[in-house]
């Protein structure tokens, strides 16, 4: 009973957090780890231990997948550059640099647990970026990039972190050429199994009628596809993204299936982001007392690893705006539309709004008790590291977008891609009725005029104008028809799905209204 009052408590102080977040402007993942670094610190507080095994295939695998299906085999072609560079090679540069500050700050720590530490803190948190970014303001181009990022740096940091505990609980040393075989067979072996499922999944939702059905099955899957690639050896966390891209690239969506797909899962992933925090912070607060006087060391520590992942990343930002200015100038690149940073106020944001979160904890709490002395230690580190890259930029990255004039930048509020998706549906709206309808040119006026109306209005109209049953089927096609011609253009290369999703919301609801 304790167990399930305490669960209860956490799901409702979630939605409390969430309400206040959006009433105040404040994105409520910086709100809510406040929130479990107060519940850690309160004696009062039951005792609540998560098995070390179930922290990553509880939290992790329906958080990526909510985050995943917002993506396109676009947006990763597109971003192929980030992936390499900030995916994979930023997390281990910051693997190196973290593993080199945790040796000297914690003696006796050893190489496997201090790579085992780094790892656990390397990866930035797509999850926070996302709730982030839109109170914060940030441009949805630069929120891609930090989003595709996010998909896959928990990968390289996931296997770097496996291969440290492996060693670390055989008491053997630490083999490179071993972990490298292994980052690269967990990958491969992920890819291939996402594609697979994936595949098998758009099938299989393309045969159920019920979007209850539909709904519940993404919500299993993700569980299935984590525990089935780390049987094998693969990586979760690449195989649910894979899978996600490719099941929505494929499956028959319809306007019903998204909206109410886009509900569903962000319900999901507010109540599961929640519960997570509160859980880790009851964990935390247990380990705070067994900690005892090195309590403020702990701290201490903590925040020098912090400042440390946080220059690594300044660096490595400054080089990236360099090398794409470098391409726009010299080589004259102009497909920027998914492309950051662009600007030094860019690369700036982009260092900063590089949170910790989920991943960070769930990893140091899923190490096993008594395998090394400062297995306390590392949970209140991870907590400070947590607070410091999470709260200080989530409560300042307002200030700091208008500090930054960000807000005046390349398409910066997305309003041109948004006005050219627009112009498209139009179009083919246009060209729809032109060339397929029959009907008097008064009525298709009213109708362009309508669906013009609707659009840019995003308003829906709940009673459907009386016109003749041509009409209304007319009406439905157009609808289709521009609904078609924005589907077809978020699988294509320099289009950002987020703004095509903003538009293309607004046109299932008008087709869902115009249906019923």
């Amino acid at each position: 009973m304790t167990i399930l009052f305490m669960l209860i408590t956490l799901l409702l102080a979630t939605v409390i957090v969430v309400a206040i977040g959006d009433k105040t402007g404040l994105p409520w993942p910086a709100l809510m780890t406040i929130v479990a670094a107060g519940g850690a610190l309160l004696p009062f507080l039951p005792e609540f231990t998560i098995p070390a095994d179930l922290m990553l295939p509880i939290f992790i695998p329906p958080l990526l997948w909510a985050l995943a299906r917002k993506s396109s085999w676009a947006v990763i072609r597109s971003q192929m550059s980030t992936i390499i560079t900030m995916s994979v090679l930023l997390v281990f540069v910051t693997i190196a640099a973290l593993t080199g500050a945790s040796m000297l700050l914690l003696p006796g720590i050893g190489l496997a647990g201090a790579i085992m530490l780094a790892a656990a803190i390397a990866p930035p948190d797509p999850v926070a970026v996302d709730a982030v970014a839109e109170p914060a303001g940030i441009p949805k181009r630069i929120t891609t990039t930090l989003q595709t990022e996010g998909l896959f740096n928990d990968a390289a940091s996931i296997v770097a972190f496996h291969v440290a505990l492996a060693a670390l609980v055989a008491g053997e040393d630490l083999s490179w050429s071993t972990g490298v075989l292994e980052f690269l067979w967990s990958c491969l072996a992920a890819v291939i199994l996402g594609l697979v499922i994936g595949r098998a999944a758009a099938w299989f939702t393309d045969h159920v009628s019920s979007v209850e059905a539909r709904n519940a099955f993404t919500w299993v899957l993700p569980f299935a596809i984590y525990v089935v690639a780390e049987e094998i050896g693969g990586s979760g966390v690449i195989a649910i993204v894979i899978a996600a891209v490719e099941m929505n690239s494929r499956a028959s969506i319809g306007a019903e299936d998204r909206l109410t797909g886009s509900a569903f899962w962000g319900t999901i992933e507010v109540l599961f982001t929640g519960v997570a925090f509160g859980l880790i912070g009851l964990n935390v607060r247990a380990a705070i007392d067994e900690v005892g006087s090195e309590l403020w060391h702990a701290v201490v520590v903590g925040i020098v690893l912090s400042v440390v992942a946080i220059v690594v990343r300044g660096v490595w930002m400054f080089a990236a705006y360099k090398r794409n200015r470098f391409k726009i100038d010299k080589k004259g690149a102009t497909n920027s539309s998914l492309r950051a940073p662009l600007r030094l106020q860019e690369s700036l944001l982009m260092t900063w709004a590089g949170m910790r979160g989920l991943v960070t904890l769930a990893l140091v709490l899923s190490i096993p008790e008594d395998i090394f002395p400062y297995h306390h230690e590392l949970q209140v580190i991870a907590l400070v590291v947590l607070l410091i890259t999470m709260v200080g930029p989530g409560l300042t990255l307002p200030w700091l977008m208008r500090k930054l004039s960000l807000d005046k930048g390349p398409d910066a509020a997305g309003d041109e891609s948004i006005a050219a998706l627009t112009e498209r549906a139009h179009k083919a709206a246009t060209t729809y009725l032109v060339d397929t309808t029959e009907l008097p040119m008064e009525q298709m006026v009213a109708i362009k005029n309508w669906f013009s109306q609707e659009i840019d209005a995003d308003e829906l109209q709940e009673n459907v104008d009386k016109l003749h049953q041509r009409a209304h089927h007319a009406r439905v096609g157009a609808i289709k028809a521009a609904q078609e011609e924005l589907l077809k253009a978020r699988r294509e290369r320099g289009v950002n799905p987020a703004y095509v999703d903003e538009v293309l919301t607004n046109i299932d609801r008008m087709l869902v209204a115009a249906e019923r």
